[in-house]
């Protein structure tokens, strides 16, 4: 219908047919209006409608073109679509990579901006294998205008077929390896095993290339130092590691296998703007001078992805990472210097032992925004210099957060690393059941700094009921009845300010106090008023007896003759001398 639209009007047809010369930009205009979701992908049936287009003619079927036209075009186009429907489930055929030597002559000779992307200097021995013969597109793009250029290349890299990335022959030599421009490419095991060890490039690059497919071993070589002594020689400060870089720029993985990198010579590893899907268990297990990831999205981490890796720095910065970070992800991780979390995002939680069993000498985690809680315990690793938090926004945070966190062994006796807590936003602070009123579980032999830790929970005598009035200052809850944001630091009070102003450590020791006092009055009343009632009985028992002594007989005083002359009488009888 579109073509009949567009060409209905037109009243001069001399054979052959001119709807041959209909370009890409119409066939996949038309395309839109009939390609239902189902359907493959465009290139394959506008190849299909343009080969039907070179075999018709409406002169050739004796047809009237005002009166067929139409019909011969939306027969054309179904045609199309179903062969190409046909044509989908047919097996992807990958087709080899040729790669083009280029020499740091021919870069001065050649356009600046080109040699610049080769990254190339005078004297370099660049292998440049380029899906779309990058030379002529940017010759093109000079003489084409922007929009164009922009169509044509993306008809380019949707008609453009799978590449394999060919095994590199023992007589490779370049100091420079750069695979650029590909839409689908295939990076098979063994690979670069041929490249001699005194012939290894200086840099391997991958370049804009939308998937990206990278098998277990596909860097593996032949000259790597993969001696015992090198590898397990933890304390070797300065080891002999492998000449490549490896850099992955804008770059589509699916995933990242178990040992992709294992035996492979290299120095660091990069992934610049780049999504990598997952990273397998042992996907990175060897010594390297540097991984780095930065401006790029990580799916999530396997477990054990970094075992027995060692590095003398690890780097994230400006991450954005989707899965959650499960238990063991960093297991078994050595690095040697620093550990940086910068920039990045962390869409779901941080599971306890995230990092574990692992050491390094400085853990620097800055500017992140943590969506999701980070589980107690979280960080399970040695340290041997410091510990930073700076600029991080935490959906929940734990007082345990460092408790698995031990000095290192390598650590002077008399060391004491430090953990710095500056500038953090906490949107929910939680506690350990055993003691309320703890802070932070700080490891034994570390020394904690606080400024600026701010709690986004509204401030009471209770949560603000803190063990260590030393960091009373610096951490702040947020003011009752604040009228800004959360976000603005007038929004929030310290801990010692707020106490002052609410007179909760007035009322706490007096209280005590009092309630002290008034025990002691309390037993004091009782004790008097239990003597009292013990001396009240003891009298009236007393005048009793008294009483009781005032009312009895008293006896007439005899001697004791007398005494014994009266028994005498009550026992024998009658005496003679009383007749």
């Amino acid at each position: 219908l579109y073509l009949f639209a567009r060409f209905g009007k037109q009243t001069d047809f001399s054979p052959p047919l001119h709807v041959i010369s209909v370009s890409n930009r119409d066939i996949e205009q038309t395309f839109q209006y009939f390609q239902p979701a189902s359907q493959p992908e465009p290139q394959r049936v506008s190849n299909r409608i343009r080969w039907c287009f070179r075999g018709f003619s409406l002169s050739s079927l004796n047809m009237e073109p005002s009166r067929y036209r139409g019909y011969f075009a939306v027969f054309l186009l179904l045609f199309g679509a179903a062969y190409g429907e046909q044509e989908q489930l047919e097996q992807v055929v990958r087709e080899p990579l040729r790669c083009e030597r280029i020499d740091g002559a021919q870069g001065r000779l050649a356009n600046e901006d080109e040699w610049r992307f080769l990254g190339g200097r005078a004297g370099d021995r660049l292998l440049l294998c380029d899906c779309q013969d990058s030379q002529r597109s940017r010759r093109r793009n000079r003489e084409l205008g922007r929009e164009d250029y922009d169509h044509e290349q993306q008809l380019q890299s949707q008609q453009q077929p799978a590449f394999i990335l060919p095994a590199f022959e023992s007589t490779t030599v370049a100091t420079d390896i750069v695979v650029a421009n590909c839409h689908q490419l295939l990076v098979p095991t063994g690979t670069f095993r041929a490249l001699r060890a005194g012939f290894l490039p200086r840099t391997v690059r991958f370049v804009d290339i939308d998937q990206l497919t990278v098998e277990s071993f596909a860097f593996e070589t032949s000259g790597a130092p993969t001696g015992a002594g090198m590898i397990n020689n933890v304390r070797d400060r300065h080891p002999v590691l492998g000449p490549i870089a490896l850099r992955f720029e804008r770059c589509q993985l699916e995933e990242l296998p178990a040992n992709v990198f294992h035996g492979a010579a290299l120095r660091s590893v990069q992934f610049v703007g780049t999504t990598v899907g997952i990273i397998r268990s042992l996907a990175v297990g060897i010594r390297l001078n540097q991984f780095r990831i930065a401006d790029s999205v990580i799916g999530r981490f396997g477990r054990h992805s970094f075992k027995r890796a060692q590095m003398e720095q690890l780097q994230l910065h400006n991450v954005t990472m989707l899965d959650a970070w499960p238990s063991q992800a960093w297991q078994g991780l050595i690095v040697s210097e620093s550990m940086r979390i910068t920039n990045s995002t962390f869409l779901q939680t941080v599971h306890p032992a995230a990092i574990m069993e692992s050491t390094t000498d400085d853990l620097i985690i800055e500017h992140n925004v943590f969506n999701q809680s980070i589980a107690d315990e979280a960080f399970q690793l040695a340290v041997k210099t410091r510990i930073w938090l700076i600029g991080n926004v935490f959906g929940q945070l734990s007082s345990n957060l460092f408790r698995g966190v031990v000095i290192s062994n390598e650590t002077a006796w008399n060391a004491q690393p430090n953990i710095l807590l500056e500038r953090n936003l906490i949107e929910t602070f939680t506690v350990s059941s055993g003691d309320a009123r703890n802070f932070l579980v700080i490891p034994r032999n570390f020394s904690l700094n606080v400024q600026g830790f701010r709690i986004a929970q509204l401030a009471t005598c209770e949560n603000t009921n803190i063990s260590s009035s030393n960091v009373w200052p610096e951490v702040f809850f947020l003011r009752p009845f604040a009228v800004t944001n959360r976000e603005d630091p007038e929004s929030y009070v310290s801990v010692e300010e707020f106490r002052q102003e609410e007179g909760c450590d007035a009322g706490g020791p007096d209280l005590v106090l009092v309630i002290v006092l008034a025990t002691l009055l309390g037993v004091t009343l009782l004790g008097g008023g239990i003597v009292g009632w013990l001396c009240y009985r003891h009298h009236r028992k007393r005048q009793r007896m008294i009483l009781l002594e005032q009312k009895l007989v008293q006896p007439t005083p005899r001697t004791y003759r007398e005494t014994q002359i009266l028994l005498k009488l009550e026992t024998v009888g009658t005496l003679k001398t009383d007749f």
